[in-house]
């Protein structure tokens, strides 16, 4: 028998050497299908810290006061105030970090687990009803949502939102034009009637048209005349045509360069002033209507929401016991400062005291993070993102097509080595469809194969179920005691009719574009080949990849790649089967159970049901594995512990997926 235990360790130490001179991990964004994540607005309602021991009584609340300005650091001024275009083409991260909360929906989820909760609603929606050939839900408003200007928001606002979005044809993070929705009616100031042409799923209509924003009707409405008239000018022409195209888009433009000065907002902090490739200045807004909210979560999956006398929200589960987490919302600063920044100034400036916090999605580099990490009062928060890097089975191919070799192969490959003593720490393991920062939607008793075993427990493991399954070896993998406690690679593996298990092509990214993905590559070939299949990892141009994967080349046997996700969790469906994902759903896998759950889960409209749905369908994934589930990248956020605090720093997307928190920061105590 033969070891290629020293081939193992020089192959690995080349790419950790490349690992270890990278300036950072990997951060592109591997787009999911039909969503857009990085525009994704999650919770808008401002929360800030007061210790789970102190009632929220009105002393707490007013020592949790004040941060003078909380100054945070951007790598980009901010390009446009225009909120049709902000959730349209002119989408930008730097633009929702300033206008963060400007614009409440009727829903939103909640800032740390992601719950579903009413914003501009009192309550949950009614369930859908058909009417006619229609499908409508109605939703009730709060009393005294105010925007900043003093007067309420009402279900008007909505219905003048979505009709311009309608009218105009607004795509991007706008749902109105793109759903399946006929109109949608102001019953009274404070109730809205949705009406469908089809009776809309969770995906539209819960994590949809009910998170959109909503703009002030009164604002906008006289500013919108010309664009109006540059629509009318198509009104009469052919919607296929050239001609109505190039109009529309011209509409369109007209639309976006609509100037926003002095639009009333609803967040926790309303526009002030603009020094263009300088610094923005947002004041606090005093009429926000979460202002003094105590914001509860309890371990049983319960959430309350409470302002004594005014407003009371329970949901989700159990309320009893003392709460896991307990925070009263804001704005707890004056102003927040946006201040323009290269990267190594930004560093500089935390350093010095001149800013509180970096908003920086690309990471730190080696040199930088060593210089924070140095500093007194810096601190690095890491949190894993919401999506993962994984193994990808190609299932069109022979012996991949066989469970019994996906788990053998899952089985060998060690996360918790991979992720702690390989790449040092530098990623999170990953073992299921739906990430644990998910918590309504994670399954906690999710099948992890092979967690927990030692070296020796895998390869037995993963023999006996290739052995089960009809594969045999000339030479069987063994565990050689002698030799310190190591295996003894398998030869000669076979399939259950005989014949040679033929080589698999695995391709993972090249190390200057994602080292940790590239060194994943080459354990997954040593790894696969302890068992005995011969596997030739390829680490190749990320092009290359996406050629023959999502460009249906389809010169691959395993690869090694990734999704960034959002909140509402179908990618289980999308990026599986073809008729939801298209080239996303690339591995061939057609599982009937999976299509039939997704039928069921893309249907639904009740919330628990497609929980409950949802936990199946994880189930089913990890133990089918069209995919492996390796490590998530880390976000990691630096901030200065000395001047800011935050309620809770461990969330999934970190402080970053929340824009800073700067709905939530209080000086610290």
């Amino acid at each position: 028998m033969k070891s290629r235990y020293l081939y193992t360790l020089i192959s690995l130490g080349m790419v950790v050497m490349m690992l270890c001179a990278s300036c950072r991990a990997a951060e592109e964004t591997e787009v999911a299908p039909v969503e857009a994540p990085v525009v994704e607005t999650k919770a808008e309602e401002p929360e800030a810290v007061v210790p789970a021991e102190e009632p929220a009584a009105e002393e707490p609340v007013e020592e949790a006061a004040v941060l003078d300005a909380y100054r945070i650091a951007i790598l980009a001024d901010i390009t446009s105030s225009n909120v049709w275009n902000l959730f349209g083409p002119g989408a930008s991260a730097y633009n929702y970090v300033v206008q963060n909360g400007y614009w409440p929906g009727l829903f939103t989820l909640s800032d740390h687990r992601f719950d579903f909760v009413p914003q501009v609603a009192t309550d949950f929606a009614s369930v859908l009803e058909q009417e006619g050939d229609l499908w409508v839900s109605t939703i009730p408003l709060k009393e005294g949502f105010l925007w900043s200007d003093g007067t309420e928001i009402t279900a008007e606002d909505m219905v003048f939102t979505a009709q311009v979005v309608m009218d105009f044809e607004l795509s991007g993070n706008w749902d109105y034009a793109t759903s399946n929705i006929d109109h949608i009616e102001a019953i009274d100031s404070r109730t809205v009637k949705i009406f469908y042409t089809e009776k809309p799923g969770l995906a539209v209509h819960e994590y949809g048209i009910l998170q959109n924003p909503i703009v002030q009707k009164s604002f906008w409405e006289p500013k919108l005349a010309e664009a109006y008239v540059a629509l009318d000018s198509v009104a009469d022409l052919d919607p296929e045509s050239e001609e109505y195209i190039a109009g529309l888009a011209e509409a369109q433009q007209v639309l976006y360069g609509v100037e926003a000065e002095g639009e009333p907002v609803y967040g926790a902090y309303m526009f002030n002033k603009w020094e263009v490739g300088a610094f923005v200045e947002n004041d606090a807004n005093e009429l926000h209507f979460y202002n003094g909210v105590t914001v509860e979560e309890f371990a049983g999956g319960g959430y309350r929401e409470n302002l004594e006398g005014v407003y009371e929200f329970e949901a989700h589960g159990d309320i009893s016991g003392e709460p896991d987490l307990s925070f009263i919302s804001g704005p707890h600063a004056n102003s927040v400062v946006y201040s323009v920044y290269s990267q190594d100034a930004a560093v500089l400036a935390l350093l010095n005291g001149d800013v509180d916090y970096i908003y920086n999605p690309s990471g730190y580099g080696p040199g930088l993070q060593a210089q924070l990490e140095g500093h007194p009062d810096v601190t690095i928060a890491e949190n894993p993102r919401n999506g993962w890097r994984f193994l990808a089975f190609n299932f069109r191919v022979s012996p991949l097509d066989d469970i019994a070799v996906r788990q053998a192969i899952t089985c060998m490959i060690d996360k918790e080595f991979l992720t702690t003593n390989i790449l040092q720490g530098a990623a999170f393991p990953a073992y299921t469809p739906v990430p644990e920062g998910l918590a309504f939607w994670y399954n906690p008793e999710v099948t992890r194969i092979c967690y927990g075993l030692s070296e020796q427990e895998r390869m037995v493991w993963a023999v006996e179920r290739l052995r089960e399954a009809g594969y045999s070896w000339e030479v069987e993998p063994s565990w050689n005691e002698a030799r310190g406690g190591s295996i003894d690679w398998g030869e000669g593996l076979k399939m259950p009719d005989g014949s040679d298990v033929p080589e698999l092509l695995l391709l993972a990214p090249s190390p200057g574009y994602d080292p940790l993905r590239a060194t994943s590559g080459v354990l997954i070939e040593q790894w696969a080949g302890m068992l005995g299949f011969p596997v030739r990892a390829q680490l190749t141009n990320f092009n290359n990849i996406l050629n023959e994967t999502l460009g249906g080349g389809g010169n691959w046997d395993m690869v090694v790649v990734g999704w960034n996700l959002t909140t509402f969790p179908d990618h289980m469906c999308d990026f599986f089967l073809e008729e939801y994902g298209g080239p996303f759903a690339f591995t061939g896998y057609a599982g009937e159970e999976l299509s039939q759950m997704c039928v069921e889960f893309k249907a639904s409209t009740d919330l628990e049901e497609a929980r409950l749905l949802g936990f199946k369908m994880q189930e089913l994934l990890a133990t089918e594995l069209p995919y492996t589930y390796l490590f998530a990248n880390p976000v990691k956020d630096a901030y200065n512990f000395t001047s800011v605090d935050y309620p809770f720093t461990e969330v999934l997307d970190g402080i970053e997926g929340l824009y800073g928190q700067q709905h939530l920061v209080v000086a610290p105590e």
